[in-house]
């Protein structure tokens, strides 16, 4: 099995911040906006779960959304899931199924936090999946803006770097559309 197949097999298309994606769920109880928490715009669903699948080389670029998200690895090779906290301070965690040598097949990414991810050296692709509640809406996503993230977080250049490659034509809409209201 190879990415091409998994992504022709669930539809999948791609997403602004890069990769690949398919909704896989969406709650069927709707939060309305007076229910929603500060600074969500409602209606929504209560949860939402995506199939996230990236390629050798390519890029998951620094971006946030508010709410917590919860990373789940399902098949290909490692994943390296970089995340800026929020004071600064960059983690890396690597996702895979060699749970004794610190891989992890879970990883809760919090919200507000920014985050990136790549398949690790020698991957073909990684497969995960990722669930957040409220569910996701496009309105929650920032991507990031190199220059804007190292004068914010200078003890996380090297990750910033690394994980806000040049932005395509879609990512550079996103970013329009959305800007970063930090």
């Amino acid at each position: 099995m190879n990415a091409q197949e998994i992504i022709s097999h669930f539809g999948m298309r791609p997403h602004p911040e890069g990769g690949f994606f398919y909704r896989t769920y969406e709650a069927p109880q709707v939060l309305s906006a007076d229910e929603m928490p500060c600074g969500f715009v409602g209606p929504r669903p209560l949860s939402t779960a995506i199939l996230f699948l990236l390629e050798e080389g390519q890029y998951s670029r620094l971006h946030r959304i508010r709410q917590d998200e919860l990373w789940h690895f399902y098949m290909g090779g490692p994943l390296r899931l970089a995340c800026i906290d929020t004071h600064g301070y960059p983690r890396e965690v690597t996702m895979g199924h060699d749970i004794f040598a610190g891989q992890h097949v879970q990883f809760t990414v919090p919200g507000g936090c920014w985050f990136g991810a790549t398949p690790a050296p020698g991957s073909a692709f990684s497969l995960v999946g990722c669930t957040v509640s409220p569910g996701f809406d496009m309105d929650d996503l920032r991507i990031g803006q190199p220059e804007e993230l190292t004068l914010r977080y200078p003890m996380a250049k090297d990750c910033i770097r690394e994980f806000c490659p040049p932005l395509n034509d879609a990512q550079r809409e996103a970013c329009r559309r959305c800007g970063d209201d930090e």
